[in-house]
């Protein structure tokens, strides 16, 4: 269910009160259905004609928030199960007089609605479920009130206008208007009844239903409108991903407005919905605009196939189910297909192919194969046509996630999931040079300028690593060969213009500065082996050397003392990279054993342990009035005494509810002491406790 009235679909409500050239084609009327009940959404809007725009709102409130006051429109308004039906009423006329309200209610229940229909409050009750043809006329009487109304009131008006109208006042600028001029006896007629059933409402309603106070009335503020800020900061990557899906739904819906649900192959519902997940597999808006899609299209097949139109109902169900497989009428449809077979011969398997539901497809054609009711020609014509399709599509996915990940500046990261995977994942897939032409020369520019900003600010390892991954995303060496000459240049301006004397300085300056190993590209370290590169046979290198290591072991001793074995771990292998000492061997030894100790007992599994007392388990009281089985799995220490102890859940199913009992079965198992190397020693290990009603 949609929160709000969809975006794509306000063409009415943004147009409200705006003066229009006479010429200007009269925007679409608004039909709202007001229902939570999802099913009523493909009963109404199939059989809508094409000059209405259903939309759906789960209240009232709802309605009210999201529609401007006075706007023209259509109300089919769900009241099953809802008492107060004049409150709801008079909330819908003093929220606007041009709407024409039809009743949606339970078969038996006209006798409440005589009056409401006799003072014009409601044009029409139409029973649930819904019939055609009553809907058909409901709407069309609706249409024509809605058009007196707007003939009476004007189009649209502020919500001032709105209760006045609803109280037969006529707007100064409709009075005085050349534009439009009304017969006094329609009009009038028309604000008797509006005049007639405010009256009513009040004579008829229980004294707890009075309508709630207006915005104005009741002295609080009316709603604002939020105004869009003159400049805003550019969006992130992941702000623009998110309005890309954004745009996505929006046209979906206005898609299924237009009821273009399949058709075109890039413009409809189906495909751009499917493309809103690709980017964002989550999103519920598409998950759920997809089910409502497919449940026009059950209603399509059913329809097409009374019709006996076989090619529109094939491709309705097989579209159905790619979005639904697991739904409980495709079996009984694939029956009544499968009696028409020889009616259908290869145009199933082709309706598969086309709504891109290749299993499907495959799974016919292996039918088709061992029925043998098709020929080998057509069977390897099919499997052709299925392969083709498959791996066009492929390419089209890895396309779009090609320009998604451009989109988010995500050219060579994550190695799995950038623009550069997917580009080698589309070649690989067997996409041509000039399907990938656009995508491939974007991702070189952007790297080329990569590379150019490397080597402009002297990080050469930078620039190594950025060619290497543009070879691996398959640019050939010759693409690359100006961008590797640039660098091998700057290598050498560097090189001559380095003074071997003022490496020496520097380092010793951040020596004594204690800058040793940090920043990269400013420490003694990163002096030395610039002065070690440049002079391999510089007198001063020992030395500095012998230096440079002590203060790296220095380091390295009080990281181990801070219990930092990673920083001590770093520094001891930059130091061995200075020479061997004993210092450096004894620092390695320590570190070894720190990393022993924090290691943790070794992981065995549980069936090489012998259990000396088993597991008893005590079943939830809870889980046994509802008869819930299920399954904890958890992780646990045998201690040298053969004793549990470090119990951690690691998973459950369902969650919450066997956990402790699990848990505290667990506690009481023995264990024969575990052995390592001849003696007892703690283990580590795992084992799933599963909770099974008895039989």
């Amino acid at each position: 269910m949609q929160s709000a009235i969809k975006k794509s679909e306000s063409t009415v409500s943004e147009t409200a009160g705006r003066k229009t050239a006479p010429a200007a084609k009269r925007a679409k009327l608004s039909v709202l259905l007001v229902t939570r009940d999802d099913q009523l959404w493909p009963q109404i809007g199939t059989h809508l004609s094409s000059d209405l725009i259903l939309k759906q709102v789960d209240s009232i409130d709802e309605l009210i928030t999201q529609t401007p006051p006075g706007q023209p429109a259509i109300v089919l308004l769900d009241s099953r199960g809802q008492a107060d039906h004049a409150g709801l009423l008079s909330r819908l006329q003093l929220h606007s007089p041009r709407f024409a309200v039809v009743a949606l209610d339970e078969v038996g229940s006209a006798q409440q609605w005589t009056n409401p229909i006799a003072l014009r409050q409601v044009i029409a009750l139409v029973s649930v479920p819904v019939q055609t043809d009553k809907l058909k006329t409901a709407v069309e009487n609706a249409h024509e009130e809605v058009n007196a109304r707007v003939a009476l009131l004007g189009e649209s008006g502020a919500s001032g206008d709105a209760h006045s109208a609803a109280h037969g006042a006529p707007r100064a600028s409709d009075a005085s208007s050349g534009e439009r001029k009304i017969p006094w006896i329609p009009a009038s007629i028309i604000a008797a009844v509006l005049i007639a059933g405010a009256a009513a409402f009040v004579l008829f309603r229980h004294g707890d239903s009075s309508p709630k106070p207006t915005a104005a009335e009741s002295g609080q503020p009316a709603p604002q409108t939020a105004v869009k800020p003159a400049s805003a900061p550019a969006p992130t990557a992941a702000a623009a991903a998110d309005e890309k899906v954004d745009l996505l739904i929006e046209k979906a819906q206005q898609a299924m407005t237009d009821r273009h649900f399949i058709e075109p192959a890039e413009g409809s519902a189906l495909s751009l919905y499917r493309n809103a997940l690709l980017l964002e597999p989550g999103n519920g808006e598409a998950r759920q605009g997809l089910q409502r899609l497919a449940e026009i299209l059950f209603g399509r097949v059913q329809s097409a196939l009374d019709e006996r139109k076989i090619d529109v109902a094939l491709q309705a169900l097989e579209t159905a189910r790619s979005i639904n497989p697991d739904d409980t009428r495709l079996s009984a449809l694939d029956q009544r297909i499968a009696t028409l077979k020889a009616e259908f011969g290869p145009a199933q398997i082709l309706a598969a192919i086309n709504a891109q539901n290749f299993d499907r497809a495959a799974q016919l054609i292996d039918e088709a194969a061992r029925s043998k009711s098709l020929s080998n020609a057509k069977l390897t014509q099919l499997r052709d046509e299925l392969r083709r399709k498959h791996e066009e599509a492929d390419v089209a996915n890895l396309v779009k996630l090609i320009d998604t990940r451009l989109q988010q500046d995500k050219l060579l990261e994550p190695r799995n999931d950038s623009a550069a995977y997917y580009l080698a994942q589309a070649r690989a897939a067997g996409a041509t040079a000039a399907a990938l032409q656009t995508q491939s020369q974007e991702i070189f520019k952007r790297l080329s300028q990569s590379v150019h900003d490397a080597i402009g600010q002297r990080h050469f390892a930078d620039a190594d690593r950025l060619l290497t991954d543009m070879h691996g995303a398959g640019f050939p060496a010759s693409a690359t060969a100006g961008l590797q000459h640039d660098l091998s240049t700057a290598r050498a301006a560097q090189a001559a213009a380095a003074e071997q004397p003022q490496y020496l300085d520097l380092a010793q300056s951040r020596l004594t500065q204690g800058k040793v190993t940090e920043p990269d590209n400013d420490s003694a370290l990163y002096y030395f082996n610039q002065l070690r590169a440049a002079d391999p046979k510089n007198s001063a290198l020992p030395k500095l050397s012998a230096a440079i290591q002590a203060q790296m072991l220095a380091q390295a001793r009080a990281a181990l003392d801070a219990n930092q074995p990673d920083r001590a771990d770093a520094l001891l292998k930059a130091a061995g990279g200075l020479g061997a000492s004993a210092d450096l061997s004894a620092l390695n030894d320590r570190l070894a054993q720190v990393k022993l100790a924090s290691a943790g007992p070794p992981e065995v599994t549980e069936a090489s342990l012998t259990r000396i007392k088993q597991v008893e388990l005590d079943y939830p009281s809870g889980a046994l009035r509802k008869n819930i089985e299920g399954w904890v799995e958890l992780s646990f220490v045998v201690t040298a005494e053969g004793k549990v102890a470090k119990i951690k859940v690691l998973d459950a199913n369902p969650t919450g509810i066997f956990e402790d009992a699990a848990s505290k079965a667990l506690s009481r198992v023995r264990y024969k002491p575990p052995m390592q190397a001849g003696k007892p020693a703690a283990v580590s290990t795992k084992l799933r406790i599963a909770f099974r009603m008895a039989k």
